[in-house]
């Protein structure tokens, strides 16, 4: 007899996850912006119960934006992450890993000026899976090293985390990890290993890409279409019954992908993502609809199983 699949659980605490606004695409690696409507947006998401922003070296212009979002800023400082293990890219594609010590010092160093701090809140280190085995422990090492040395105060995993890393979570070295289209309204499959095991160990969970990439928002029919290698076509079945629910519930399909993860008890941090203002606005007018009643959330679940 198989196992059950595995379920989230339903918040029935009221509560909902915390709201990080993820900066990539206000960076521009999702093609061009507008520079001062970044910031604006910024600004307008911490005017709006935003309290965490998190930015990367690798989302083009993203740590600068922050900078200056945050010189601008007159009210309580938010929490803000920013990764090392990637350098500057100008699309959201380009490869430019790079976990060479010496340029990852540089990086950090170079973070912290840009940003405009002398220790950064959360450091992560940038897609863990892109380390080659052999040196995950010379990374692990500067990651530790990075924190004890004060230029961190706390130190993640931003990516899909091997087994390599997972002593070093036993020991409690990394204290929270950002996953990303591993659990939304088209894919469960977080729950299966990563998540349960993130969990037992006490790390904090940001959960990345509510959307799927655009699957379950604004590129819907376009991946329906011509979906890119990465969606497999049993994604793209879940992504229409989501659709076909939402219809049936009178919202948008990103309106429910956003509040389904916000009732689930597995998510400590919701990251958004938005390219502009208006997105941005959209988003949180979707988060202020709170969790979905407990009968849609257990339908969907049901739906995507």
């Amino acid at each position: 007899m198989k196992n059950p699949l595995p379920r989230p659980t339903y918040r029935h605490d009221g509560t909902t996850p915390g709201l990080v606004l993820g900066t990539a695409g206000l960076g521009g690696v999702w093609g061009d912006i507008d520079r001062q409507e970044s910031v604006e947006a910024i600004l307008y998401a911490l005017e709006n119960g935003v309290e965490r922003l998190d930015t990367a070296p690798a989302y083009r212009d993203a740590e600068a934006i922050v900078g200056e979002a945050l010189r601008q800023w007159r009210g309580p400082r938010p929490l803000v992450s920013t990764k090392v293990g990637k350098l500057r890219a100008d699309t959201a594609d380009q490869r430019t890993n790079d976990y060479d010590p010496a340029t990852m010092q540089r990086s950090v160093a170079e973070s912290q000026e840009v940003l405009g701090v002398h220790q950064l809140d959360l450091l992560f280190l940038h897609e863990p899976e892109q380390v080659p085995e052999e040196r995950v422990p010379e990374v692990i090492d500067f990651m530790q090293q990075t924190k004890q040395g004060g230029a961190a105060a706390t130190i993640g995993l931003g990516g899909v985390v091997p087994t390599a890393y997972h002593e070093a979570i036993r020991r409690g070295v990394f204290e929270v990890v950002m996953s990303y289209n591993n659990l939304n309204a088209a894919c469960l499959d977080g729950l299966e290993s990563d998540i349960p095991f993130f969990r037992a160990h006490g790390l904090t969970t940001y959960q990345g890409s509510a959307l799927y990439m655009g699957l379950l928002g604004n590129r819907f029919e376009k991946y329906r279409e011509d979906a890119p290698p990465w969606i497999s076509p049993a994604s793209l079945t879940r992504a229409r019954r989501a659709n076909e629910l939402a219809q049936s519930l009178d919202m948008k399909l990103s309106t429910l992908a956003h509040r389904y993860l916000l009732s689930m008890q597995e998510v400590d941090y919701l990251v958004l993502g938005a390219k502009n203002l208006s997105q941005l606005k959209t988003t949180l007018t979707d988060c202020r609809a709170g969790r979905l009643d407990e009968s849609a959330f257990e339908e969907l679940t049901d739906l995507i199983q």
